[in-house]
């Protein structure tokens, strides 16, 4: 099965809907995934590595995905952006990043999960079918 591009109908960068933002602690999990994001098609409109400054650019360039590991240092801080976005930008759709069994799959307001072990295919078809949401 060939993945997704952020082209096909229902991806639509004009009014928004596939503005991402990328959050994590290690710098070069948010490049490597931004990097994966743009190639696909995706507005990739930032990154952040801690709550602080991803809740200061969802303020801002009003994503309507994010891309988060919320091991931000620990999934109580995650939890707490999570729930920040979910209150101050309700339609904001969540894909997780992590590694199985680590707790965030049970997190709530998650549209999507992805471990950080999946093939580069599989964050672009998970972002893309976040954006659908």
């Amino acid at each position: 099965m060939a993945p997704m591009q952020a082209n096909e109908p229902g991806i639509r960068h004009d009014d928004g809907d596939g503005r991402v933002l990328v959050v994590d602690a290690d710098r070069r999990v948010q490049q490597s995934v931004a990097e994966v994001l743009r190639v696909a098609g995706l507005d990739v409109v930032g990154t952040a590595g801690d709550v602080r400054s991803a809740l200061e650019l969802v303020s801002s360039l009003r994503p309507a995905v994010l891309v988060v590991d919320p091991r931000l240092p620990d999934v109580e801080a995650g939890a707490s952006l999570l729930s920040s976005v979910a209150l101050g930008w309700p339609g904001t759709r969540v894909v997780v990043m992590g590694w199985s069994g680590d707790g965030a799959v049970d997190l709530p307001l998650v549209n999507a999960f992805v471990s950080k072990s999946a093939a580069p295919e599989d964050f672009v078809t998970a972002t893309i079918a976040a954006c659908r949401c």
